[in-house]
């Protein structure tokens, strides 16, 4: 979630190749990451002084392996090397942690 002057959702591909927004780097990681990756714009006072990113839950077990296309824990780095703060939220009620996640947090 960004500033924008309307309120509107950019899909991810446009938004990686438009030279007024920092996601060009995001090409990197193919169409498979760019068609679930979306933009939306707000005009919000707030959002002048920063841009929030939410990024999807980790997956685990079986669906690790199968139901990503692209490198969760890469794209995750891509964002962190840009952060100033990083909140990582978890469910609190599993006892154990997923190696998708675990991969992730170590990238952090």
């Amino acid at each position: 979630i960004m500033h924008g002057t309307e309120e509107r959702v950019l899909p991810g591909n446009a938004v990686a190749v438009s030279p007024g927004k920092p996601f060009r780097g995001l090409q990197s990681f193919g169409n498979a990451f760019l068609q679930k990756f979306h933009c939306a714009e707000m005009n919000a006072d707030i959002l002048q002084s920063m841009t929030l990113i939410d990024t999807p839950g980790v997956l685990s077990g079986e669906k690790q392996r199968i139901g990503r296309n692209y490198d969760m824990s890469a794209v995750s780095k891509w964002f962190a090397e840009r952060s100033d703060l990083i909140l990582l939220l978890f469910d609190a009620h599993k006892l154990d942690i997923s190696d998708e996640l675990k991969t992730v947090i170590e990238t952090l």
